[in-house]
Formats: C-alpha cells, structure tokens, sequence
C-alpha cells in the first residue's frame, strides 16, 4: 500500500483474498487513490479497495480502527455517579 506524508503508525496491508472479493457482499474490489487534505495522520493520500457492488470501502486507517477496539467496551462501561436521594419530611414510625 502507497502512502503520501508522514504517518507515526506503520500502514496495515490490506487483505485480498485469493479471489479479492469484498469482505461485505462478495463483489469485485478495485484499487482506488484518496486525498484527504483535513487528515489529521499527515497523509495527503492513501490507497484503497472499493467496493464496485456495495462501494465498501477498506483502507489501513479503516482497517486498524476494526483491529483496535475502543477504550470504553476494553475497560468496560463506566459507571455514573448519583447523588443520594434524602427524604427529610418522612415520617418515623
């Protein structure tokens, strides 16, 4: 995989089956070149597979983030705090 700009993370490759189909719907993938000036890594463009069927699109950015689950469903859910409840007009029996 070709990459523009720099990047701190190492590209994944992207998987191609022996008959490269896509992962979603079996259709046929196609190689394809994006730029994305707003990328926040500092790549310019990256190359990608396409979809022609179901235009899924797969790249190593795409690619890392489904490999990498997030934080929050690692550490499990973070639980919220409430503030007691005080009743001061009850009556005591």
């Amino acid at each position: 995989m070709e990459s523009n700009g720099r990047s701190d993370k190492p590209p994944l490759p992207i998987p191609q089956d022996d008959e490269g189909g896509c992962t979603r719907c079996g259709g046929f993938m196609i190689m394809e070149y994006y730029l994305d000036l707003e990328d926040d890594t500092g790549q310019i463009g990256i190359t990608g597979l396409r979809c022609t069927s179901c235009g899924d699109v797969i790249d190593s950015v795409i690619l890392r983030n489904r490999l990498s689950p997030t934080p929050d469903l690692l550490h499990g859910v973070k639980q919220r705090k409430y503030a007691q409840r005080f009743d001061h007009g009850e009556a005591e029996s």
